[in-house]
């Protein structure tokens, strides 16, 4: 068989398998696996958040440490009397970066905490590689026991505006 200049050809060593689709991405997400935490030190690197001028709406930026298995994430807004009044279950985040908007209902005056828990599943219920974490096979699996490994709050002043 000739090769032209429309050809690629790759050439893989180790156990990377050249027949995988996504086997170029193999050895960089390898490289990033090494240096991830383990779930018992991941942490929220970053917390901040904007509340709109209506004060309907809570813009959340969030950044965990690069992580070796996949969280599960609360975040929940919480009104100055303590009571929750807008929540978010993120299961499994593909990425440690993460933006999201949370709704107020019927915004009031005062200090509302923004809050945020990364849990993992009990250890006797820890996947033992990332991979099987991620294998499904197309089924919904009950989520098992969960520990929380870290949390962070930030408090933030709601101001809504005049109707």
């Amino acid at each position: 068989m000739s090769q032209n200049d429309d050809e690629l050809v790759f050439s893989l060593s180790g156990d990377l398998d050249p027949n995988d689709p996504l086997h170029q991405y193999q050895i960089m997400f390898n490289e990033m696996l090494d240096k991830a935490a383990p779930p018992e030190a991941v942490q929220v690197e970053r917390l901040e958040a904007v509340v709109a001028p209506d004060g309907r709406r809570v813009r959340a930026h969030i950044r965990l440490t690069m992580y070796r298995f996949r969280p599960h994430l609360v975040v929940s807004l919480l009104d100055p009397q303590g009571e929750t009044v807008a929540e978010l279950d993120i299961i499994e985040p593909m990425s440690p970066s993460m933006d999201f908007t949370l709704h107020v209902r019927e915004p009031r005056p005062g200090d509302y905490t923004l809050r945020v828990m990364v849990m993992y599943p009990t250890p006797e219920h820890m996947p033992k590689t990332p991979e099987e974490q991620r294998v499904t096979h197309g089924e919904l699996k009950p989520l098992p026991p969960m520990r929380v490994v870290a949390s962070r709050a930030l408090v933030l002043q709601v101001l809504p505006a005049a109707a």
